[in-house]
């Protein structure tokens, strides 16, 4: 039997509508392609924007800088205490592709080092954000967000 050339063609378009919707089927039922917000607030979020910029301004302003060390399974923040103050504040630990995973830690401590292991922090992509302030000032507050990969 043989093909004439408009067979062909409805032949060829109907295997290229199959190979897309192959990918698309496959994307939105692949669970690594799912992405989560990364707060459910964001709107308050957004309006509270501005604050963030601000205590961001306040830390570029501050001699030394927050330092982020990730090594031998562990993650050490060290946060600049030149005055050996008390420092109140919390670390928020996001996890983009999976929001279950996401959790925060209160800071209230004379230390200026703060490490965390391994057993939370599973491989990937996190976004670490430290927010602070030195209890002798309240007033100024101090942010920090850091995107980390562990391995």
């Amino acid at each position: 039997m043989k093909i004439n050339w408009g067979t062909s063609i409805v032949l060829a378009f109907g295997c290229f509508i199959v190979f897309i919707l192959f990918f698309v089927i496959k994307t939105f039922t692949q669970k690594e392609y799912e992405y989560d917000l990364v707060s459910s607030h964001y709107y308050e979020d957004e309006l509270a924007f501005q604050k963030t910029i601000n205590n961001a301004e306040n830390r570029d302003k501050l001699i030394d800088k927050v330092l982020f060390e990730n090594a031998s399974n562990q993650l050490k923040i060290i946060i600049p205490n030149p005055e050996k103050d008390m420092i109140v504040g919390q670390i928020q630990f996001y996890r983009p592709s999976n929001d279950k995973l996401d959790f925060t830690e209160s800071i209230n401590s004379n230390e200026h080092e703060f490490i965390y292991k391994d057993d939370k922090l599973v491989k990937g992509r996190w976004n670490v954000a430290v927010t602070w302030h030195y209890k002798k000032d309240k007033t100024k507050v101090f942010y920090k967000k850091q995107e980390l990969y562990f391995e």
